[in-house]
């Protein structure tokens, strides 16, 4: 059954009608059979594994992380510091730095069934990007729309994300949404192949948004800022869960559009991001090493345009 209430992201009504909205489809039932879930991979661009992981290691990771948060300031202590509801005025920040001195996250993560997992949908080693994206999300805007390969596609194409829900994420806390088959469109491959970090050496006084007209309008990456808008422009549908829950995990190649709903909820979203592949296959080096330096400035790089 299709949500009834409107739901919204970067403020914009999505359209709830049959064949531009949906829920995920589950792929547990082929966790089994690796030639399946590739193949579906190929087909949809992303795999729904409800209960994949350890719950109770999920729920030890985020009571971790929610006396962190409140350490910072950020829980509203009018409540207890379980239920995460987000101190006000909120004042985002990244939090990417909090995952090294959480255990039972990096467990979760780097060992035991997620390490499985993709070890039989490649089968071989694999490795993870070093770097975690911790996304600690409070009531407003969501994601924007975007491909993964914008932002890290100087390794090996055969990347693969997990989104990682660290609570029970109702679309009024505002989800993660996919776009099924927006992988293999062919009037995005232009844009699949731009890189956020990269800029022409032979065309300085171009603006940026000239420069970068193949990774998004603003050149930061951003398919659009209008995720209803993209609904129609692409045909087609945005889907999310009816609710996420720890130990769910959606996996997502590099090139299929993502973004999520708003938060309208008074709590803080609590997700994240990891990036898994073949140990043979070369690494971007921007999330990689003790300390990777992830964008900016010292990787830039230079391309005739």
């Amino acid at each position: 059954m299709l949500s009834t209430r409107p739901l919204t992201s970067l403020g914009d009504m999505l359209n709830l009608s049959e064949g531009r909205f949906d829920w995920l489809t589950s792929s547990d039932n082929l966790l089994e059979d690796a030639s399946l879930l590739r193949d579906r991979l190929q087909e949809d661009g992303y795999l729904y594994l409800p209960g994949l992981l350890d719950a109770d290691l999920v729920n030890e990771a985020r009571e971790v992380l929610l006396g962190q948060l409140d350490g910072l300031g950020m829980i509203d202590r009018d409540f207890p510091i379980a239920e995460g509801v987000a101190k006000q005025p909120w004042q985002g920040r990244p939090c990417h730095h909090l995952v090294k001195d959480n255990p039972p996250l990096q467990q979760l993560l780097r060992s035991g069934r997620m390490m499985e997992f993709y070890e039989r949908l490649f089968d071989s080693a694999v490795r993870s990007f070093d770097f975690t994206w911790m996304r600690v999300i409070g009531p407003g805007h969501g994601t924007a729309p975007h491909a993964d390969s914008v932002y890290m596609n100087r390794g090996t194409r055969n990347l693969y994300t997990s989104w990682t829900p660290l609570m029970e994420i109702t679309p009024e806390i505002g989800g993660l949404t996919v776009m099924p088959g927006s992988h293999r469109l062919d009037r995005l491959k232009k844009y699949f192949e731009g890189d956020v970090d990269s800029y022409c050496t032979n065309q300085p006084n171009r603006s940026p948004q000239d420069v970068h007209e193949w990774i998004g309008p603003l050149g930061d990456g951003k398919l659009s800022q209008h995720p209803a808008q993209l609904q129609s422009r692409l045909g087609l549908p945005w889907l999310t869960a009816e609710t996420y829950r720890p130990g769910d995990v959606v996996v997502f190649s590099i090139y299929t559009i993502h973004g999520s709903l708003d938060n309208h909820s008074n709590r803080i979203r609590l997700s994240t991001d990891t990036r898994y592949q073949r140990a043979d296959e070369p690494a971007d080096e921007r999330w990689i090493g003790e300390t990777p330096v992830g964008h900016g400035g010292a990787v830039r790089k230079g391309m005739i345009c």
